[in-house]
């Protein structure tokens, strides 16, 4: 009896399964060209937000999705620069922008993303001439998150509220001890007084100085924070069924800016990224002239990556995309992505991005139109139709692939 029951529970379980995902209904994976990571003027690019959209759809572009930088907010002491930004332009008034860019444009899929850099740190020191900014081009492409509330709370340093969470309480432990304390002083002999006058006036600037609450755990005053506050992003992305990639991790920066006060730019490369951190669905490789591609090659990082996933010391395999980082003036189309979709959605698209559904291409100058028509494994000692796997799926062989 229990061995008629058990194949039946686990075909129920499998049904569940297909049902509740609406890019398994359709068997046959059809090809979409996209591009991810772009710019638009709201952020660090040339062209508005339907212009993109529209010398993209003019080059057969499917899919799009944008990266504009979430939040350009520098903060030292009582000091603070900002520049244009998602945050900065307002992050309903960009999510509503593309709500109706999407209507005009129903023959293609523009998805919402934000490039972060969720930490930087000072060092050195304005009298010395050495202050420098570490890390901040040390950045996460953060995709598939759902609601406005989803992308204000992202915990990037400088990313600011007003109304104290459950995480404060601590914080904000220190001011109240010293107005309770300082009240109760008041009361008592006039001696006293002064010092409770002194305790509340402290917890006062104590207080003013928490508002606004920020996001992150961290500040840029303590040095180097190694990989934690960028596994908080991947962990506060994961938790609302987001996507997050590291972005341009061999990419090395190093700037000066101002004539009088001068500050120093510096953020190297960070391939180390990729095994020191986990949960992240991949990173990102610019195809473009110029760019090292040692971290893809044989016995990489990337392989190393791959490895600790095939070995069980990764819980996800690492996917490679093809990071356009578009500004503008210039070829849009230049690097791509070639997704398989079952069903031309929104949920499709992360669901490929998530199980490494796709390949990359590079247009060079001649604009050859190469194409993947197919690829597939299947174990050299199993007989015709035995099993075998698309691209980012998994099989079990016991002969050669």
């Amino acid at each position: 009896m229990v061995s008629k029951i058990i194949p039946r529970a686990y075909s129920l379980v499998a049904l569940l399964l297909i049902l509740r995902s609406p890019c398994l209904a359709q068997e046959e994976f059809l090809p979409y060209p996209g591009i991810i990571h772009i710019h638009s003027n709201i952020s660090e690019g040339a062209y508005p937000l339907r212009k993109l959209v529209s010398l993209a759809q003019d080059k057969g572009i499917k899919i799009i999705i944008l990266a504009d930088t979430y939040l350009r907010r520098w903060e030292y002491g009582f000091v603070s620069v900002e520049r244009d930004s998602v945050v900065k332009y307002g992050i309903k008034n960009y999510l509503q922008d593309l709500r109706k860019i999407k209507t005009e444009f129903p023959d293609m899929l523009i998805l919402e993303g934000v490039e972060v850099a969720p930490f930087y740190w000072w060092s050195g020191s304005p009298f010395k001439k050495n202050l420098t900014l570490n890390d901040w081009n040390t950045h996460l492409l953060v995709t598939g998150l759902k609601e406005y509330k989803d992308y204000a709370h992202l915990p990037v340093v400088g990313n600011r509220y007003f109304s104290p969470k459950l995480k404060d309480a601590p914080a904000l432990l220190i001011p109240a001890l010293l107005i309770i304390l300082g009240a109760l002083l008041l009361k008592k002999k006039k001696q006293k007084k002064f010092l409770g006058i002194i305790l509340n006036t402290a917890g006062i600037l104590f207080l003013l100085n928490l508002y606004p609450f920020s996001s992150s755990r961290y500040n840029p005053y303590h040095g180097q924070r190694q990989y934690l506050p960028y596994q908080d992003l991947i962990n506060y992305v994961n938790k609302n069924d987001g996507l997050v990639f590291w972005a341009h991790p061999e990419i090395t920066e190093s700037a000066s800016v101002g004539k009088f006060a001068t500050v120093n730019f510096y953020t190297p490369s960070y391939t180390e990224a990729l095994i020191s951190t986990s949960g992240y669905t991949g990173f990102g490789l610019n195809l473009l002239p110029g760019t090292s591609y040692d971290l893809v090659l044989a016995g990489g990082v990337w392989d190393e990556a791959l490895i600790g996933y095939c070995e069980g010391k990764i819980n996800q395999p690492v996917w490679v995309i093809a990071e356009a980082d578009y500004r503008g003036p210039g070829k849009i189309d230049s690097v791509q992505n070639i997704l398989f979709l079952p069903k031309f959605q929104p949920e499709c698209v992360f669901e490929a991005l998530r199980k490494g559904r796709f390949y990359i291409r590079y247009y060079s100058k001649n604009n050859t139109d190469i194409s993947l028509s197919d690829f597939h494994i299947e174990d050299s000692e199993m007989h015709t139709g035995g099993e075998t796997a698309f691209i980012g799926e998994e099989i079990k062989i016991t002969g050669k692939p």
